[in-house]
């Protein structure tokens, strides 16, 4: 790991932030995953197919 001085200011909003995204399950992560789904059985088709 990186020997880095970080604010104390930054840590505070870092942690806020990873806080903040543990307790939802945001729509655009439900889209990501959705579409990395998506994507993985549409390549196995392919592959499947040809």
């Amino acid at each position: 790991m990186l020997n880095k001085k970080v604010h104390m200011r930054d840590q505070v909003t870092n942690r806020i932030e990873i806080i903040m995204q543990e307790g939802r399950f945001s729509l655009m992560h439900q889209l990501e995953e959705l579409s990395i789904a998506g994507l993985l059985v549409a390549v196995f088709w392919v592959a499947v197919r040809f």
